[in-house]
């Protein structure tokens, strides 16, 4: 414990950005070929909660009732095999939430681009990069002040009509 906090202050002195602390898994979004059959399949076989949908109808976000998703379902845009653009069905992205601050998103923005990740599809609270593979990781704080992103109303449609999808979702 007192080794790791003197690293970080160590590097904080240096000037050089701190890694950034992942608090929590903030969702798993995937490219689905069938909403219905996605539907049967986490609503209906393994319980989640449907909280809501987005894109006009082409995403569905499922609950295990922590938050206002979990995983979230979009519609793949192609149907065929093989290597293909954005949209085919596969991960989309992993999200991870790393603060409730500007700074503390600055903070790790700063910590990938001194490693060579380039950040894109930056939003107010959030950016993504690429791991090793090609997947996209997007790091987001949680602005609400909440400690918690996306937290799950008492009643899950209460959550579905009042919160919104993180960043890129």
């Amino acid at each position: 414990m007192t080794s790791q906090w003197y690293t970080k202050r160590a590097m904080e002195t240096r000037g050089e950005a701190a890694r950034p602390t992942i608090r929590e898994l903030g969702h798993v979004s995937l490219f689905v070929r069938d909403l219905d059959a996605t539907r049967a399949f986490y609503r209906d076989t393994l319980g989640l909660i449907e909280t809501g949908t987005g894109k006009g109808g082409r995403i569905v976000f499922f609950s295990a009732g922590r938050h206002h998703h979990d995983v979230s379902c979009e519609l793949a845009r192609s149907d065929g095999p093989g290597p293909q653009p954005k949209g085919v069905p596969g991960l989309y992205h992993i999200a991870f939430d790393v603060g409730g601050s500007l700074d503390e998103l600055q903070a790790a923005r700063a910590w990938m681009v001194a490693r060579s990740f380039a950040p894109f599809g930056e939003t107010p609270s959030s950016f993504s990069v690429r791991d090793p593979d090609g997947h996209q990781i997007e790091l987001y704080v949680d602005l609400s002040g909440s400690g918690r992103t996306r937290q799950m109303a008492a009643a899950p449609a209460a959550s579905a009509s009042t919160a919104r999808p993180n960043a890129g979702t």
